[in-house]
């Protein structure tokens, strides 16, 4: 016969799955009632397979098959054919009420439900009343009573024909549940087991068990059915079953908390990629791992042609599996490589805040160091212009002869900052010393000096150094800008006040002043933001006291 007519026909036959339900039962009602002593009835066990074959929800009936698999399937047919008893059929009709149980629990449809139960109601009457009876003498049944359900039985299977079903959706993933399919497998066998141990130990009839029996199996089911989903507030256990089983043998607190362990351990975001992957290679059903972040790359395990790949931006993450992994199994290791991912990215961004850190803190070195040197060379400035200035010799070289030493120390200082950017140099010296020196090395200013030293008093000299030198220099600034602008700077008590009688610093610029950089018209705005740091390292405040038309002053003093 043509193969195209055959792919037509069993493509039609699977648009009925439950005419050929029904057809299935009828031959298996026929051999379950004795027909399977008949070895010309035993053919019929053939065409069963074959009708349940288009019809079994696991691998599409009109899918052609390979000659090895036609070979492998021919055998078990003959096998299953010539081996056919009343013990092959019980186990067939377990896996049989398995497969219409896991169709029947994920059918949204209610006639179609409805026809499934009509299907699993008849098998279970086949296996009860006419495959158990052929096991064994013991199970007595009245010969006239089965003889009448070994005729009229069939007379319901047309009213399964009036329950229209859909084709099952293969591919789809949702024809068949496994864990129901089991559960009523185990059902079935519970029940049968159960009515031939009731006969055992009570020395009833087998009717008489199996009524007892049934009523035993139906209350248990009862309670399982309560306490799968019970009422009150409880969780019950259905719902512990589906957090185990959408688990897949990896729970998700255990992932996170080997993610967390990995974090820890590793700060390059590489190796904690690295170690989190053979973490997934280490779960039971995963076979391989690879991953790839730009030019790097890793991989560990077989990489088989199965996988499942998470990808974000430049990273790519895959897990491969022996076999094509099932819409739920993809959907448990998405999630298990978005925790990953989301960890990678956590520690990725704290690398580049880490390495960001360390260019602002060069870039604050190299601004603070500009400002040092640019007060260094304002003081050489003054130097030289006071040297060219007509007078005693004998006076110009003992003005150099202080300055210079304190301007070479200052410098060095500078240079101990460039080399060593987080090391503050805190060297104290005496108030009254720091004082003189300043006033010397400004003497030719026009500033009101005011104030005096304490005796015995002793303040970190760099630090009033750099900040004195920067009030001071942005005050000359403004001067240039407001000519005529009175400059005042006052000493007293430890703590250091440069105060103009100019304009009053904006509210806006105000606000930001010493807390961030701000845009200058003299430098790069930056100087005091800095010395305000400085000053907070080391335990002073750098603040401006006041702020009104006329009167503008910044106080260093010791932070309270």
């Amino acid at each position: 016969m043509n193969t195209a007519i055959v792919g037509k026909i069993a493509s039609r036959l699977a648009g009925w799955p439950h005419f050929l339900l029904a057809s299935h039962l009828l031959m298996l009602h026929t051999l379950a009632f004795g027909g399977w002593k008949i070895p010309a009835v035993r053919l019929l066990w053939v065409v069963a397979l074959g009708l349940f074959l288009i019809w079994q929800p696991f691998v599409a009936g009109e899918r052609r098959i390979e000659l090895r698999q036609g070979g492998v399937l021919l055998g078990a047919v003959l096998v299953s054919t010539l081996l056919l008893g009343p013990w092959l059929l019980l186990i067939w009709c377990g896996a049989l009420a398995a497969a219409i149980g896991g169709r029947v629990l994920g059918t949204e449809r209610h006639s179609e439900r409805s026809g499934y139960l009509l299907a699993f109601g008849y098998l279970v009457g086949i296996t009860v009343l006419g495959v158990v009876p052929e096991i064994s003498p013991a199970v007595a049944i009245d010969p006239l009573l089965r003889g009448l359900l070994a005729r009229f039985m069939p007379l319901v299977l047309p009213f399964l024909l009036f329950f229209p079903a859909r084709a099952p959706e293969r591919k789809s993933g949702e024809a068949f549940d496994l864990f129901y399919g089991v559960m009523v497998f185990l059902v079935l066998a519970v029940f049968v087991l159960g009515t031939l141990a009731y006969m055992l130990v009570g020395g009833g009839g087998y009717v008489e068990a199996l009524f007892k029996t049934s009523l035993a199996v139906a209350g248990a089911l009862l309670v399982v059915a309560w306490a799968w989903n019970p009422r009150g507030g409880f969780s019950g256990i259905g719902s512990a079953i589906s957090r185990y089983m959408l688990s897949l043998g990896m729970p998700l607190e255990q992932w996170l908390m080997q993610l967390s362990e990995e974090s820890e351990r590793h700060a390059d975001p590489a190796l904690f990629l690295d170690a989190v992957m053979q973490r997934l290679r280490g779960i039971p059903w995963v076979v391989g791992v690879s991953w790839r972040m730009g030019e790097r790359a890793g991989q560990s395990g077989e990489q088989t042609i199965y996988a499942h790949t998470y990808q974000v931006n430049e990273l790519a993450l895959s897990v491969h599996f022996h076999h094509s992994p099932s819409p739920a199994m993809r959907w448990h290791v998405e999630w298990l490589l978005r925790l990953a991912v989301e960890f990678y990215l956590v520690k990725l961004q704290t690398h580049q805040l880490q390495r960001m850190g360390y260019v602002q803190a060069i870039y604050e070195t190299g601004a603070r160091v500009t400002h040092d040197v640019k007060n260094l060379l304002q003081s050489l400035q003054t130097l030289c212009y006071a040297a060219n200035q007509p007078g005693d010799p004998a006076e110009v070289a003992a003005l150099l002869g202080r300055q210079l030493p304190q301007i070479a120390d200052r410098l060095k200082v500078t240079l101990d900052k460039l080399q060593s950017p987080q090391i503050e140099s805190l060297e104290h010296v005496e108030a009254g010393v720091w004082w003189r020196q300043f006033k010397e090395r400004n003497a030719h200013v026009q500033v009101d000096w005011l104030g005096e030293a304490s005796a015995g008093h002793f303040l970190p000299g760099p630090l009033f150094d750099s900040v004195a030198e920067n009030l001071l220099q942005n005050a000359l600034a403004k001067r240039l800008r407001q000519p005529g602008l009175g400059i005042g700077v006052l000493f007293a008590d430890g703590s250091l006040t440069v105060s103009d009688d100019g304009q009053a610093i904006s509210l806006t610029l105000a606000g930001a002043l010493l807390k961030e950089p701000v845009n200058s018209e003299d430098g790069l705005g930056i100087g005091l933001y800095h010395a305000a740091r400085q000053a907070d390292g080391v335990g002073y405040s750098l603040v401006l006291a006041e702020n009104r038309p006329g009167r503008v002053a910044f106080t260093l003093s010791v932070r309270r």
